[in-house]
């Protein structure tokens, strides 16, 4: 694992030591990096990212040792999103209102040619 970004990213590795089937391989191999086998990493799943809020002393309590400032708890953000909406609710609310107003003031001239046709 690693800690980066504010967050600990952890991954899952293999070490996967090959050796050669031959010995020509072997001798090549040896001459190239000093082992008759070669060892390498794979990444064998599943990776994580924890994003720590807080961290206490004790197990589950005590003094704070780090707190995260940049967390913002999901529920508040959820919060401000509905109150958003409801912004946007109550100022098209009252434009339906004052165009209604609008619409009740509103005199239109008698046409004297209305009733000429009919």
């Amino acid at each position: 694992f690693y800690f980066a970004d504010g967050k600990i990213w952890v991954r899952n590795y293999q070490i996967l030591e090959e050796t050669a089937s031959t010995a020509k391989e072997a001798h090549s191999q040896k001459k190239l990096t000093g082992h008759s086998h070669s060892t390498s990493l794979i990444e064998i799943g599943p990776r994580f990212v924890l994003n720590p809020i807080r961290i206490f002393r004790g197990s589950f309590g005590g003094q704070s040792i780090y707190v995260n400032e940049e967390f913002v708890n999901p529920n508040i953000v959820r919060s401000m999103e509905k109150k958003e909406k409801g912004e946007k609710y109550v100022r098209r609310k009252g434009a339906e209102r004052k165009r209604k107003k609008r619409e009740e003031n509103l005199v239109v001239p008698e046409d004297p040619l209305a009733d000429v046709f009919h």
